[in-house]
């Protein structure tokens, strides 16, 4: 429950700052159709959250529960 309100939350600050909707299949496509370098960075840091989120939470999860 928790989760689903901040990717939410996440959704909406997202569409606040940048404009757009935070749909992954129109991240990785403007990534690959090579635009811009100021849009090619925050596409990079997105898709690297998106992989490295749930690998640290592997490595570092069960230091959380106690």
């Amino acid at each position: 429950m928790l989760g689903g309100g901040l990717i939410g939350l996440a959704a909406a600050i997202f569409v606040l700052l940048n404009g757009r909707i935070a749909g992954i299949s129109g991240i990785v496509g403007g990534l690959l159709a090579k635009r811009d370098k100021g849009d090619t960075s925050w596409r990079l840091l997105f898709i690297s959250g998106m992989v490295l989120a749930p690998l640290s939470w592997l490595a570092f999860g069960q230091m959380l529960t106690v």
